[in-house]
């Protein structure tokens, strides 16, 4: 019945059977199946349909609260008894801008293998924290991935890749990307950082030549400067909702390959090794929740 509950999940995730089979490698019929296979094994059913449309009824919710509880223990399981003994100090590098979103899901995915340890914050830009995880002064760092090739000394994963979008005052009209980029003052994303110097190559690479009144690594702040209608900027879509409460326009640049990508790295080999070797399952369980 594993793969049964772990598809009743998924539904209440991805919201319906078809977008359930899409994300979980299934065809729409066979998620189907399974549901029927688990509401014949409980002899219940599970969901109210209405045409094309399944919600969960009061069984199903009842039955997919208890299937959360089984995969929360079977974790449990997986860990030494020494994860759920530990006391120990964990420090964690993260810059601003992902500490009101990814951080707290990471913390509450720590904290299922580690419910006794102490957290330690230490925030930062992520060219510091990179460093300060090379001297140990940090067990985790959660940065954006540096524009340079980085050492099999450390391991790291992707957490995120957030698109290079154009922003501008509301009250600018124009839609071409280039011709904003070239004919209004340009507030640039710090140089310096791993994100800016993604800007920077952009612009490179397409010859735009900006004029720059000021250089922030503050995304935030760079917000503002916008909305006070200082100039445009290029920035990581930190929140597509929380920038539709701004007062300025989004363009979307339709580039691919133009992102900031967002990365959780430790060192392969470090004092607290105990936290090392379960990243991998932190950063699955909170890729499970980002989609």
């Amino acid at each position: 019945m594993f793969h049964e509950l772990k598809t009743l999940i998924a539904i209440k995730k991805y919201g319906s059977f078809s977008a359930t089979g899409h994300n979980v490698g299934l065809t729409q019929a066979a998620v189907s199946a399974q549901i029927k296979s688990l509401e014949s094994y409980l002899g219940i059913k599970l969901f109210e349909r209405n045409g094309k449309t399944v919600q969960f009824n009061s069984e199903g919710l009842r039955v997919l609260a208890l299937a959360e509880q089984v995969f929360d223990l079977v974790e449990k399981m997986k860990q030494p008894e020494c994860m759920a003994d530990f006391t120990g100090e964990i420090r964690i590098g993260a810059i601003a801008s992902i500490q009101s979103n990814i951080l707290p899901e990471i913390l509450e995915e720590l904290f299922k293998y580690f419910p006794k340890a102490k957290i330690k914050l230490i925030p930062g830009v992520s060219f510091n924290l990179f460093h300060q995880l090379g001297k140990n002064e940090i067990d985790l760092a959660i940065i954006i991935k540096p524009n340079f090739e980085v050492s099999d000394d450390y391991c790291h994963y992707t957490l995120k890749k957030e698109p290079i979008l154009l922003i501008t005052p509301i009250d600018i009209h124009e839609k071409h990307p280039v011709e904003i980029l070239k004919n209004n003052p340009f507030i640039r994303y710090d140089y310096s950082s791993f994100g800016g110097k993604v800007v920077a190559n952009y612009l490179n690479r397409n010859q735009i030549k900006t004029n720059d009144i000021i250089e922030v690594d503050e995304i935030e702040a760079i917000i503002r400067m916008v909305e006070k209608n200082l100039g445009v900027a290029l920035i990581p879509d930190i929140g597509m909702d929380k920038l539709k409460e701004k007062n300025i326009n989004i363009i979307d640049l339709k580039q691919p390959d133009l992102y900031r990508e967002i990365i959780i790295i430790h060192k392969k080999n470090t004092e607290n090794s105990i936290i090392s070797s379960i990243v991998s399952k932190i950063v699955e369980g909170v890729a499970i929740r980002e989609k």
